[in-house]
């Protein structure tokens, strides 16, 4: 299977080893890897941004105090005075 380069003027097929359209004479020439290109960058965007959605939520998250053994012991200390 061969990617075809395309003209953006006329959309007829080009080499790539073509600098201009032999048809039209148009140097625009479209290549066949933009679409998946453009596809890899969106899901990497996507991937981030979600990723930095989840660490915010999670950084704003409160956590609760978690009391060692100590601190528990002290409180029932000082309650008993």
């Amino acid at each position: 299977m061969q990617y075809q380069y395309h003209c953006a003027c006329c959309e007829k097929v080009v080499d790539s080893t073509e600098k201009s359209c032999p048809h039209c004479g148009s140097h625009h020439i479209r290549s066949p890897f933009g679409f998946w290109i453009f596809c890899l960058v969106a899901c990497l965007v996507t991937t981030l941004v979600f990723k930095a959605v989840h660490v915010y939520i999670q950084s704003q998250q409160e956590k609760p105090a978690h009391l060692s053994i100590l601190d528990v012991l002290q409180e029932e200390n000082k309650r008993f005075r």
